[in-house]
């Protein structure tokens, strides 16, 4: 379980729906993050591909986004009103607190 306390939250909405990210850092890199709110993505098990690449990933809004423009390719995700920048910029939101 992680402890959100030390964790701030990017809140961003998209036009499918809020994104809510929390993420904690640790020597520049991505330690952990959890991604929630009510957008959808095909196929389900989707986030967890995106949270699982993210993982390790260097804190900069333009490796955030290719990693997760990658795993949508990658993983052929379809999310519908909702593309990779809304998550990088919810993601940001959250590093910026």
């Amino acid at each position: 379980m992680m402890d959100l306390t030390k964790m701030k939250p990017g809140i961003h909405k998209s036009k499918g729906g809020l994104i809510r990210s929390f993420v904690t850092v640790e020597n520049g890199m991505i330690k952990d993050i959890t991604i929630s709110g009510d957008f959808f993505l095909f196929p389900e098990e989707a986030i967890f591909k995106v949270l699982e690449q993210l993982k390790g990933a260097p804190v900069s809004r333009e490796e955030i986004q290719r990693n997760i423009e990658e795993t949508y390719l990658r993983e052929n995700i379809q999310s519908p009103g909702t593309s990779p920048a809304d998550f990088t910029e919810s993601i940001m939101k959250a590093l910026e607190g």
